[in-house]
């Protein structure tokens, strides 16, 4: 753990450094202009967005944490996509591979490390958000709706994750393109699922979208109301840690093969 915890503090010393605090200002910015969106709804005849997003009980999401979570995951995919390339390209992995660190130590600590700049974006967003809404309104959201934004987060830990394991196997630009395009094809995956559901289930389609799907993460599950209480919650949790796992064990798998030199 001590190992992990060493490469996490090099990661997160760019916190430090004047461009982070121009990321939080932007940050900050950015909460406040969408403090005042409203909750995300859709009309309730829309069967494809309540295919995708089950919106109908449970504590609400609000637009602008979504929005948050977008400009985020951008920060996320970016950070994630250049910071394990950059260290082998300037041969610093190798100085930190000579001393007692294992492959998979760099790897968690990198993870850790970057999933903790991403937190500080949003809490930074969410906060000024939160302030705003108040000073404006003169009310504060309650904490069952404060809680569930909160749980966003839950989207950027296999994003995180994925996006590093990209980072892996090829140069940063290319890994944060491979990255972006994944993600945008398994909300598209995640879409068309919603439409060969409509068809008759005899169809040969329906199954091989099925099947295509299942090698691509949903993140409209992020997205679903839940309540604290119920299994939606938990099933979030287990998801997103379990893909977070999966991508993090093909990641360890490639840097162990890799030759740094």
């Amino acid at each position: 753990m001590l190992k992990i915890f060493g490469i996490f503090e090099i990661t997160v010393k760019k916190m430090k450094e004047p461009a982070f605090a121009m990321l939080l200002v932007l940050a900050a910015l950015i909460g406040a202009c969408v403090s005042e969106m409203e909750q995300l709804s859709f009309k309730q005849d829309n069967d494809i967005l309540s295919g995708l997003i089950s919106l109908e009980k449970g504590a609400p999401l609000l637009t602008g944490f979504v929005v948050i979570l977008l400009m985020t995951a951008i920060v996320a995919i970016f950070s994630a996509a250049t910071d394990i390339p950059k260290d082998i390209e300037s041969r610093m992995i190798m100085l930190v591979l000579t001393k007692p660190v294992k492959r998979i130590d760099y790897l968690l600590g990198k993870y850790l490390g970057i999933v903790a700049i991403c937190v500080c974006f949003f809490l930074s967003a969410a906060i000024t958000a939160f302030l705003v809404h108040w000073a404006r309104s003169g009310e504060i959201y309650a904490v069952q709706t404060l809680a569930r934004q909160l749980f966003l987060l839950l989207a950027l830990f296999p994003l995180v994750a994925l996006t590093i394991m990209f980072s892996t196997f090829l140069p940063d630009i290319t890994a944060m393109i491979a990255a972006t395009v994944y993600v945008s094809f398994s909300l598209l995956i995640s879409v068309i699922s919603v439409f060969v559901d409509m068809l008759p289930k005899s169809l040969e389609i329906v199954s091989m979208i099925h099947v295509i799907a299942y090698f691509f993460p949903n993140f409209f599950y992020f997205f679903n109301s839940c309540q604290f209480s119920g299994i939606v919650l938990v099933s979030l949790i287990a998801y997103s840690f379990s893909m977070t796992a999966i991508f993090l064990l093909i990641a360890s798998f490639q840097m162990n093969r890799r030759d740094m030199i």
